[in-house]
């Protein structure tokens, strides 16, 4: 195993001694809190748990929302299917649950009393309060708690628990107590002489308790289905609230529903009336402009009109031509000779005229060719000459009167055609008013017959009753209690009575600034200053204790650990020498600075070695306490004052026969300036060669500079640190001490509790029974205890 983990080990083994030692306060507090659980569970109210699952029916799917609003076209109207969080929402609110404690009337409870708490009557109660009226407002003003009997024979005595007031009443009668009327009905004979607790809640209170116990969990995955679970120290009631919370889900989805159709179906009628007076106007309207613009089919006589326009402009262009050939003709009789040919065969229309052209042009080939035989007088030549002119004046004139005719027919064209074309104008905006006049009876129809198929089905919608919400799972409930748990209780008391005392060591220790043992010092100082020796307390036994000379108690023993320690670390350092000035000091007086001087010189006494005390505390003796009438004795301040000499402070001591000692003396104004002077290097040279051991007794290092004069001549020091009294913040000035005011610390733990010897199972072996008898030993040797 390496170092590292043997570290880690022996720190969880000190922080687990902490407490440990303490086991007897775990051992109680699990007692008592183990037997608190006990009786916890043997009185509590026991919880059951019921619970239900429902789906909730998707509006979006196909028919649903059609049937359920009445439109198959919901955006139309701005609808849209409810979120499955909306519906959760719904079933967690305050006035459905209302709803539930209305018609379960859980607002009134029976109960009657139990030795130690009172049991609930739900399905066994031995009668039916019925409520006629109820106040909210006067039910916090007057009382709501009452004691009902039945007396037999349809008879029953109420009394008011707050006003003590009695009313006694029959079955079915009315009963006026301040807030409501009530009547007694359901009477049951086994229930006779049974007083019961009848007590009247307000609905908003109780529908707001049960909302709070009801628990609604969504499906996995998003998914419709809901799970109810709701805890009640009666299960019949739980599974009701949950079976009676669905139904009023149900019933108030159809109400909606239903308040939904009918709305709808009023909505519907009323736009039907709006629409069919609209439509009938429009109708009207479109009669009324066929008559005014004189027509049946606009599209048929817009088609005749074109074709009468196409044909006049035909008719017009052939006139034209003829006109124009008339024209022509007419323009080369007036130019040419009478010896020409008319041109024929051009299509004159004109009746006559092409035969006249054609005679005229017959007169002239034979004319033309008589003369070709003859001269102008011939006789032949001169008739045809007359009939040419005769002919030509005929076909001139009807030339002329074709010519009219045309032009007189030209413009009756003209005329017509401008009529037809005025009528072909006015048809777009016929067309578009009419097309208009159309377009709002189309919408008009569309929207009737619409409304009508809508109505009917919202009838249908109306008729049919669908609950929003499938039962998956009606409440249900396996009767075993889900809470007080006895397992829970009793692994929860028995956390709680560790964790009471755990947490007070902990807070103690946390807030404690006192050094208490071993490992405080391990944890502040460095290694260089070891511990040497831990002095065991002795409780309320005198401090100026000292041991015998064959003393086997825990006490002595420290001692001769103390004494052994001392010497291996004194031999490691000053192995040439053999007298050895030993001081000793604290951080503060009271610390066992001079119990701890004396015992050790006892110690080393008993170890056949010359020992000298010397109490060089001048500002607050304490050595003097150890020894009778101190005050006809001088010491060192004396010695130092030079007010005597060695050999007259120097005094046998009646405790052992090897150890003397010298007092402080008389307390002087001036105890640093004393030591500083040459007398006292002088006196520790001269003892150092009477003695093996000279201790020394200082003052608080922390307090004044006296004990850091003295630590010149000193070849170790002892450092008191007094358990439950140092505080921590002293070992920083222990530390920072070593090696610069004070030489070679080694530390010395004093006052130590039992419990934090480091010695084994208190310092184990050939002890366990002598520590048993400690106290009453030192009480015994009291011969060596002298009274200050």
């Amino acid at each position: 195993m390496s170092h590292k983990s043997k570290n880690n080990q022996k720190k969880i083994g000190q922080e687990l001694k902490k407490y440990t030692k303490y086991w007897y306060w775990f051992i109680i507090t699990v007692a008592i809190t183990v037997s608190a659980a006990y009786f916890y569970l043997k009185y509590a109210t026991p919880v059951f748990k019921a619970t239900a699952s429902i789906i909730i029916k998707n509006d979006g799917a196909k028919g649903s929302s059609d049937a359920a609003y009445g439109f198959s076209d919901a955006s139309m109207f701005g609808l849209r299917s409810e979120k499955i969080e909306s519906e959760i929402s719904i079933l967690n609110s305050r006035q459905l649950m209302k709803e539930v404690v209305k018609a379960l009337n859980l607002h009134i409870t029976y109960s009657i009393d139990g030795r130690f708490r009172n049991i609930e009557l739900y399905d066994d109660k031995p009668f039916t309060v019925k409520l006629l009226a109820y106040d909210a407002q006067k039910l916090k003003k007057f009382s709501s708690n009452f004691v009902v009997t039945y007396l037999g024979e349809d008879k029953f005595l109420v009394m008011d628990r707050q006003n003590f007031k009695e009313y006694r009443v029959n079955v079915n009668e009315a009963l006026d107590i301040g807030f409501s009327k009530i009547l007694l009905t359901n009477p049951k004979s086994d229930g006779k002489n049974l007083p019961v607790n009848v007590d009247f809640h307000s609905i908003e209170s109780m529908a707001a308790n049960y909302g709070n116990k009801v628990s609604l969990i969504q499906g996995e995955n998003s998914s419709n289905v809901i799970r109810f679970e709701l805890t009640d120290p009666v299960p019949n009631r739980a599974k009701n609230v949950l079976d009676q919370l669905i139904l009023e889900y149900n019933k108030d989805a159809i109400e909606d529903k239903n308040l939904i159709a009918e709305n709808t179906a009023n909505f519907i009628n009323e736009r039907l009336t709006i629409i069919n007076s609209e439509l009938d106007s429009v109708e009207t309207g479109k009669v009324e402009f066929k008559k005014e613009n004189r027509l049946t089919d606009l599209s048929s006589e817009s088609e005749i009109f074109v074709q009468n326009a196409s044909e006049y402009s035909k008719r017009k262009q052939e006139l034209g031509t003829q006109l124009e050939l008339v024209n022509t003709i007419l323009q080369f009789l007036s130019e040419t000779d009478s010896d020409d040919l008319i041109p024929a065969n051009l299509g004159i229309e004109a009746a006559g005229v092409n035969q006249q052209i054609s005679e005229y042009n017959d007169y002239i080939l034979e004319r033309n060719r008589l003369l070709n035989s003859s001269t102008e007088k011939n006789p032949m030549v001169k008739r045809i000459n007359d009939n040419l002119a005769q002919v030509k004046y005929n076909i001139y004139q009807s030339l002329k009167q074709s010519r009219s005719s045309l032009q007189i027919s030209l413009n009756e064209l003209r005329r017509q055609s401008y009529n037809v074309n005025s009528k072909i104008s006015e048809i777009p905006l016929q067309e578009k008013e009419n097309r208009g006049i159309e377009r709002q009876q189309k919408i008009k129809e569309s929207l009737y017959l619409y409304l009508l198929q809508k109505r009917e089905e919202n009838t249908l919608a109306l008729a049919v009753t669908e609950p929003k919400a499938k039962i998956v799972d009606e409440a249900y409930s396996n009767g075993i209690p889900v809470a007080p748990n006895p397992r829970s209780i009793f692994l929860g008391a028995v956390l709680l009575g560790l964790l009471v005392p755990f947490s007070v060591i902990f807070g103690f220790q946390a807030l404690d600034n006192k050094v208490r043992s071993k490992i405080d010092l391990q944890e502040f100082l460095s290694k260089e200053i070891p511990l040497v020796a831990e002095i065991p307390s002795l409780g309320r036994v005198k401090k100026n204790f000292l041991i015998q000379q064959k003393d086997r108690s825990i006490l002595a023993e420290s001692f001769r650990i103390l004494l052994t320690n001392m010497q291996v670390h004194l031999k490691k350092r000053f192995d040439d020498k053999n007298s050895k000035v030993i001081m000793l000091t604290s951080s503060s007086k009271g610390e066992g600075k001079t119990f701890t001087t004396m015992n050790l010189g006892i110690t080393m006494a008993n170890s056949n070695k010359r020992v000298l005390l010397i109490g060089a505390d001048l500002r607050n003796p304490q050595m003097q306490r150890y020894i009778e009438n101190p005050e006809n004795f001088i010491g060192l301040s004396e010695y130092l004052s030079e007010e005597a000499q060695i050999d007259g402070i120097v005094r046998q001591s009646n405790i052992h026969a090897n150890l003397d000692m010298i007092y402080s003396g008389s307390i002087p104004y001036n105890p640093s300036e004393l030591l500083r002077c040459d007398r006292l290097e002088y006196l520790f040279n001269e003892m150092k060669s009477r003695y093996d051991y000279i201790l020394v007794d200082t003052a608080p290092s922390m307090l004044v500079a006296d004990t850091a004069i003295i630590s010149e001549f000193a070849d170790l020091t002892l450092y008191l640190v007094k358990a439950g009294s140092t505080k921590k913040e002293s070992l920083d000035f222990i530390q920072d001490a070593n090696g610069t005011t004070l030489k070679n610390i080694c530390c010395i733990l004093n006052c130590v509790q039992f419990s934090n010897l480091r010695y084994g199972n208190k310092y184990g072996y050939g002890y366990g029974e002598k520590r048993k008898k400690y106290s009453r030993e030192i009480k015994a040797s009291t011969a060596n205890t002298v009274t200050s």
